[in-house]
Parts: C-alpha cells; sequence; structure tokens
C-alpha cells in the first residue's frame, strides 16, 4: 500500500486553527513518553512543564513576565515573515536594544525625571532597528540572504555584551563579576502590582499585539506586507517596491525586538549581564508560527511558550529534571507544527497500484 501527497485547491481551513493545538497535544504525548524512556516520570514532566505554571497562583506572575517579550519580538516575526522577509536574528536586535538601553541608563546614572525611561524606550527601538538595517542594506544592495546575515550578527551582539560588562561598563563596586552598575530608580520600569515582579512591559506587549493587528487588516502597510509575502509579483504590478518592503520588515521587527529588550533590561534584570541572552528572541520564531503569523494569535502563542519556559524551571527543582528539557519541548512543539502545515495544502492519497486497477 502506498501513498502519496496530493495538493489542495485551498488551503484547508481546519487545519489551520487544528494543527497549533495538535501540536501542543502531541508535544506532551511525545515528551512523556521520551522522558519515561531514559528514566524520569514522563507524566510528571508533561505536569510540571504545562500544568503547574497554570495552577499554582505564585506561577502567573512569571508568566506574564515571561510572556511579554515573547509576544513582543514574535508579533515583529509575525509581520516580517507576513512579507516572506526572514530575520532569524531577532535575538541579536533584542541584545542590541538592551545595550542602547543600558547605555541611556548609565549615562543619566544618579538623574531623576520622568524622561529617562521614554528615552531608554526609544533607544532600544532605535537600537534593535538598526542592528536589523544591516542584514536589510546587504539583502537590497548586495542580494546576501538576509537568514545568514541576521543570523550571524546575532553572536557578533553577544561577544559585545561580554566585551562591554567585562571593560568599559564594568562596576567598580561590583566585586569583580562582569556586570554594570544597577540602574537608577528612575531607569527601572515600575511594578503594577505591589509585592510582586509583573512590570509595565506586560500591558505594554498586549497593547502592542492589538497595534499591529489593527495595522496588519486595517492598513495600506498591513496590506502591502500580506501581497509582497502571498503575491510578489502581483505585488509588483501594484507598484509596490520589493526593497521598500525589506526594508520594512526588517526596520519593524528589529525594532520590536529592540523594544522587548530594553523591557527586559530595566525590567527583570535592572542591569546588563552576560546572561541577558534569553533566546528570546530564538524562541519567538516558534511563537510567530504557533500563532499563524496573526498578532493576536501571538499573543496566546507567547503564554504556552512561556508557560515551558517557566515549568521547565519547576521541573527543574520538582523533579530533577534536566534545564534542557525546556528547550526539548519547545523543538517538538516547532517540528509537529511544521510537519501539521503540511496537511494544510496537501492531503495524503492512496495510491492504486495498475495491477489492482486492471483486477
Amino acid at each position: 500500500m502506498q501513498f502519496r501527497l496530493e495538493k489542495r485547491r485551498e488551503p484547508s481551513k481546519v487545519m489551520v486553527y487544528a494543527t497549533p493545538v495538535a501540536a501542543v497535544v502531541l508535544t506532551m504525548v511525545v515528551g512523556a513518553i521520551i522522558f519515561s524512556l531514559i528514566g524520569y516520570d514522563g507524566v510528571g514532566a508533561v505536569r510540571e512543564i504545562f500544568l503547574t505554571p497554570l495552577t499554582n497562583s505564585f506561577k502567573w506572575q512569571d508568566l506574564g513576565v515571561k510572556a511579554a517579550p515573547l509576544i513582543i519580538i514574535g508579533v515583529g516575526l509575525s509581520i516580517s515573515y507576513r512579507a516572506n522577509v526572514w530575520n532569524i536574528g531577532a535575538e541579536g536586535q533584542y541584545i542590541i536594544g538592551g545595550l542602547a538601553a543600558t547605555w541611556v541608563a548609565l549615562a543619566t546614572h544618579g538623574m531623576t525625571g520622568w524622561w529617562i525611561l521614554p528615552t531608554m524606550f526609544v533607544a532600544g527601538m532605535l537600537g534593535g532597528a538598526a542592528y536589523a538595517s544591516i542584514p536589510a542594506l546587504l539583502k537590497t544592495r548586495l542580494n546576501v540572504n538576509e537568514i545568514l546575515t541576521s543570523l550571524m550578527l546575532t553572536y557578533a551582539s553577544v561577544q559585545l555584551i561580554y566585551y562591554l560588562v567585562r571593560a568599559p561598563w564594568k562596576d567598580p563596586m561590583g566585586m569583580g563579576f562582569p556586570q554594570t552598575r544597577i540602574f537608577s530608580e528612575a531607569a527601572r520600569l515600575p511594578t503594577l502590582i505591589p509585592g510582586t515582579i509583573v512590570h509595565l512591559g506586560v500591558p505594554i506587549a498586549i497593547v502592542v499585539a492589538l497595534i499591529a493587528w489593527f495595522i496588519m487588516s486595517r492598513s495600506v502597510f498591513g496590506y502591502r506586507m500580506r501581497v509582497v509575502g502571498a503575491a510578489p509579483h502581483a505585488a509588483r504590478y501594484g507598484g509596490f517596491s520589493e526593497n521598500k518592503t525589506i526594508w520594512l520588515a526588517l526596520l519593524v521587527s528589529g525594532g520590536l525586538a529592540g523594544m522587548a529588550g530594553m523591557l527586559e533590561v530595566a525590567g527583570p534584570f535592572q542591569r546588563m549581564v552576560p546572561g541577558f541572552p534569553t533566546n528570546y528572541g530564538f524562541t519567538a520564531i516558534i511563537v510567530a508560527f504557533l500563532g499563524r503569523l496573526n498578532p493576536l494569535g501571538v499573543i496566546f502563542a507567547g503564554i504556552v511558550m512561556a508557560i515551558t519556559f517557566v515549568g521547565g524551571e519547576v521541573a527543574q527543582t520538582t523533579i530533577g529534571l534536566s534545564s534542557s528539557a525546556t528547550g526539548v519541548f519547545q523543538a517538538m512543539m516547532l517540528f509537529f507544527l511544521l510537519a501539521g502545515d503540511i496537511l494544510i495544502r496537501y492531503r495524503i492519497k492512496r495510491v492504486v497500484p495498475a495491477a489492482e486497477v486492471r483486477a
């Protein structure tokens, strides 16, 4: 018995929405089996990673704080990917945004004033956008693949952090640790609920997603992104410049990644440290696809991925699961999602052998 993939006349609308849910469920089932086979409590691992963050009220604040940067970066990437501009270097743009905001915080250290946080906010966005402009320039001028350039620039940004916190920005009172001095009160994000770590970046992430949804569905900019991504030849006939679209897609996605970097360094970290790169930029790629490149879907996808981060930390302490377990679950989720995407455009059809047909 043989089977083959047959292209559908039009994508299956049911599978578009069913695939993300199926990917999450399959990740839980297969994850439980894998961890059981290597000697862990597989069911317990799935319970701790996916359910404990939702049932433990003390973990809810962690969910919000970790979901915020994932949502913001994921929204930017969803816009870029809609236009078929493949920005893989959001992690580097996130880092540069955090560094730009840190520069403002250190330059204004000891000062007070409402203007410091907005200045850091703008600096973070400009830093991320400027870093994304490098692959945009190379793509539009030299036709260099943006996947490679944006990805390689990520590793350069990591080395820049290591240099800055060990030399010019090193805290002289930090007992030799490679870190900057802690930010002044005026350069830290305020918490929304006293006694918690939920900061202003959480509602900002939701607002960013809602604004992006409105722009992508109701504006000429959104129409440009959709048309260029879905029908590039028709877009050219319609007068949309491909190079301009590449610049817009990379600047927007880079700027939002930089915004996320600013919110992280001014919120949870409150100083720049070597551990600032948290792979949010790479995880947000999964968030963008899990959310179906829709800003509203990205909100829910960001929460799902935040659950794996928080649950992974819980599983480390309760059942001794490795810190890499979170990455395993996230990778499986992406695999099942992309595999399921095939069924959106194709159907499985049985091939009838010629002998059976003659019979």
